[in-house]
């Protein structure tokens, strides 16, 4: 009996830890969690997110004025919470509003201070290597500043781009680090299989 009991109690703490990160939010900025995007809301196709400003090819440590821009149905409320942002950057940083936007778990998000608006400015200096790819993968959410999730709306956008000399693919990437929502599932299964088999093991 304690064994079932200890065997349930750890299918329930793995698939806890497992899915934590997909569901944390907040209007202070958001760390690697929202890398596979801003799971504690809704994806919705009206929604999109915009980054304008790269150049087919980028010269060595350049600075290239960029402009994110969430375009949404969803209402925005002046003096609300109105978006947010998680972006990654394979190469090169970003020079930015140190009072809308902060480098958090090796990407760059939101302040409380940015989340009044759907649109952020940022400065991106290439990386020294003109034979190298960069990748953006860019997750933005349209809040309507209830303070819950519903209503809300979250898209993502991928973008690739090569140095000048650089010879190669440029499909862009759907996330640069950590598991996608596909793979989170399967990794969930298999751990909640191993547990069953050991906990079916443990009553014969």
């Amino acid at each position: 009996m304690n064994t079932r009991i200890g065997g349930l109690a750890l299918v329930g703490a793995l698939c806890f830890l497992l899915l934590l990160p997909a569901v944390n939010g907040s209007p202070y900025g958001l760390g690697r969690e929202a890398n596979e995007g801003c799971l504690c809301h809704t994806p919705v196709d009206s929604t999109g997110v915009q980054l304008t400003g790269l150049p087919d090819a980028y010269e060595a440590n350049t600075s290239y004025p960029l402009t994110l821009t969430i375009v949404s149905e969803v209402v925005s409320v002046e003096n609300e919470s109105q978006g947010g942002f998680r972006m990654t950057v394979s190469n090169g940083t970003l020079v930015h509003d140190e009072s809308e936007v902060q480098f958090l778990d090796g990407g760059w998000t939101h302040r409380l201070n940015g989340t009044y608006q759907r649109v952020w400015n940022v400065n991106w200096i290439s990386p020294p290597d003109t034979t190298s790819r960069t990748d953006f993968v860019v997750n933005g959410n349209a809040v309507n500043g209830n303070g819950d999730t519903s209503g809300d709306a979250w898209a993502t956008s991928s973008y690739a781009i090569g140095g000048v000399d650089f010879d190669g693919e440029l499909t862009p990437s759907e996330s640069i680090d950590g598991l996608d929502s596909s793979e989170r599932i399967l990794l969930l299964v298999v751990l909640v299989g191993i547990v069953a088999l050991l906990w079916t093991t443990s009553r014969t």
